[in-house]
């Protein structure tokens, strides 16, 4: 990652863009199983080739996603009130394999959803998080609408939000986890390994972590350190057939 001499700015990620890198994980991880929150217009959810379950209120997808898939189940509602009816394993027939997180970009919604996550998973599963490396102070605005630092921003009108704050929650509340950061484009890919389904860690938690990390500023934390932290890495190690299984295997 290029230095830079302000310590509220880096330089916006400038690997292969994440929806290349998540199709290359597909591609070469094959996973069984797939279960994305977020998917919006379906970018990433059409490198899928196995049963796969997509959740996301107010997606609109223009472009064929099904493709090889034998199954895919579309959820048009929260992931709250998804996983509040319905149980992944059940519904794709064993564990999850591999999950991408991109939904609502407030840190407790992402931390909700790791949690409920990581029950339907197994040891060896890969989760996947978006947007948690903001490259400066407009990206990371909790409130999506608020536009006054719109013009010192790199990227105008992205939105990372602050779920930057669960790489910090997970590293402080569960040291088991394996929580590797890849610079892909624009905001960065965090991935998320060494999982255990039976952990109640971080339920038990939640309120705890919540109110502790929610006064949590990057004008405080500064940018620059949040990502010099998190040892940022390469992302074509993730396109690289024989890299990438190193990191991962089911």
């Amino acid at each position: 990652m290029p230095a830079s001499g302000d310590p509220m700015m880096i330089p916006l990620l400038d690997g292969p863009k994440h929806e290349v890198v998540m199709a290359a994980m597909h591609r070469i991880l094959r996973p069984e199983t797939y279960l994305e929150i977020g998917i919006e217009k379906g970018e990433t959810l059409r490198a899928a080739r196995c049963p796969t379950i997509g959740i996301d209120p107010g997606y609109v997808i223009e472009q064929e996603v099904i493709a090889n898939k034998p199954e895919c189940l579309l959820y048009r509602m929260t992931s709250d009130a998804f996983f509040e009816r319905h149980d992944p394993a059940v519904l794709l027939g064993r564990d999850i394999d591999f999950a991408f997180l991109d939904g609502m970009h407030e840190f407790e919604f992402l931390l909700r959803d790791f949690i409920n996550v990581e029950r339907s998973c197994h040891r060896r599963s890969v989760v996947a998080l978006h947007d948690c490396i903001p490259a400066d102070l407009y990206l990371a605005r909790r409130d999506r609408s608020d536009e006054s630092l719109r013009a010192t921003s790199q990227l105008q009108g992205g939105w990372c939000g602050d779920v930057w704050k669960v790489v910090h929650i997970l590293r402080q509340y569960r040291p088991d986890l394996r929580v590797e950061a890849f610079d892909a484009a624009w905001t960065g890919l965090v991935t998320v390994t060494n999982l255990d389904p039976s952990s109640e860690v971080l339920a038990a938690a939640y309120d705890e972590a919540v109110e502790a990390f929610g006064p949590m500023d990057l004008r405080d934390y500064g940018v620059r350190r949040h990502a010099e932290e998190l040892r940022i890495q390469d992302s074509r190690i993730l396109l690289d057939p024989v890299l990438m299984p190193r990191h991962f295997a089911f």
